[in-house]
Formats: C-alpha cells, sequence, structure tokens
C-alpha cells in the first residue's frame, strides 16, 4: 500500500471504498465476531490507509457500530421487500392470506436462523453503546413505517381489518420474527412446525376477518 494514502481524502478514493471496509467488517463479524475485525486487515484488504478508515468511521469501534447497523437494517429491508412482493402479486383476499403463509414460513425458515441469531446478538451488543441504540431506533422506526405503508395497500383492498394500526402491526411483526430466534436458542422439546402455525393463526385472527372469507 502506499504511503502516501495517508495524505488522501474521501475524495480522492475509488468510489465504494467505505461501502467495501464496511461490507468487509460485516463478513467478518457473521463469520467470526465482532472481537476478529482488525482496523489493519480491513485497510490492507480494501487498499487505503488508517487515516482513511478512521474518516469514514472515527474509529474501529465506529466501524464495528456501522456494521452491526447494516446487518441489522438489511435484515429489515429483506423483510420489507418480501412483504411488498407478496402484496404486490395478491389480486385477491385468498392469494393475500396464502401469500402471508408464505412470507411468514420464509421468515421461519431453519436456513434463516443465523440471520435471525445475528439480529439478537446486535440487539444484545446495545449496552454501552448509546449511538448504536440510537441509530437502531432511527432504523426500526423507519421500517415499521414503510411497513406500514406497504400493509397500508392491502389495507385499502379490505384485506385487513380496516381498525388496524399498521405502525403497530409492523413492529408485531418483527416480534414475532424475534419469537422465532429466541425459541430456537432452546428448541428440545418443542414442536416448531406447530409454532409455525400457531404463529400464522394468530396473524390471521389479529389481521383478517375470517367472516369476510
Amino acid at each position: 500500500m502506499n504511503d502516501a494514502a495517508g495524505d488522501r481524502t474521501s475524495s480522492d478514493l475509488p468510489a465504494g471504498t467505505r461501502e467495501r471496509m464496511l461490507h468487509l467488517a460485516i463478513a467478518t463479524i457473521e463469520e467470526h465476531g465482532e472481537a476478529a475485525v482488525r482496523v489493519r486487515e480491513v485497510s490492507d484488504a480494501t487498499g487505503v490507509s488508517f487515516a482513511s478508515l478512521y474518516h469514514f468511521f472515527g474509529s474501529r469501534e465506529g466501524l464495528v457500530e456501522a456494521a452491526l447497523a447494516e446487518m441489522y437494517s438489511r435484515s429489515l429491508r429483506e423483510v420489507n421487500a418480501a412483504v411488498a412482493d407478496m402484496v404486490n402479486t395478491s389480486t385477491t383476499l385468498a392469494e393475500f392470506i396464502e401469500g402471508g403463509r408464505r412470507v411468514s414460513l420464509l421468515a421461519y425458515d431453519p436456513a434463516r436462523a443465523s440471520a435471525r441469531s445475528t439480529r439478537l446478538r446486535v440487539l444484545g451488543g446495545l449496552a454501552g453503546r448509546p449511538k448504536l441504540a440510537a441509530r437502531l431506533a432511527v432504523e426500526q422506526h423507519a421500517a415499521n413505517l414503510e411497513l406500514a405503508s406497504i400493509l397500508g395497500v392491502a389495507q385499502q383492498r379490505g384485506w385487513l381489518k380496516p381498525n388496524l394500526d399498521l405502525v403497530t402491526l409492523a413492529a408485531w411483526l418483527t416480534g414475532l420474527t424475534f419469537g422465532r430466534a429466541i425459541v430456537e436458542v432452546a428448541p428440545e422439546g418443542i414442536d416448531l412446525g406447530a409454532w409455525n402455525e400457531m404463529s400464522i393463526a394468530a396473524l390471521l385472527a389479529v389481521c383478517i376477518d375470517m367472516t369476510e372469507r
């Protein structure tokens, strides 16, 4: 790496430099945990100086917090995108219900257990990190509003109960996903398939007037 790199400003660096550093930190955390994030390794792998990394993130802790926030936000965006696609492709209440069931089962899929665990680890790491806590609060609120807007389309079509508070519903749906992660911590004696069906039945009871079917 060129020693002169330390004198370069962010505008001198190739486009996407910050994103490459962030993605490398995320990959490291996902595979080995926070403690494995090394400033030198991130700097060497991306070809930029320590000074550039500190310019973007302020410190190693800033880089780790940015990575954790992106990991959390990414999981929220994935869920919202799946729900949006389900709503947009449904043309009847029956299709909407079946689509909701499909999205729920996808969210609870054992293959996504690692993603759910990651979200719990991020939340578990908020102690002593007020900036990260504040950032996640903003991200979660924005995701709730986005999901509420998506669900609002279904409500306008008469597929959801008209008196539902959609922002609260969006937050509850996030809570269901976390609930699945908690079950997976100690799954002994638990019928996970039955848990899925209970969760979906609760969703239908809360969200849809079954007498209208």
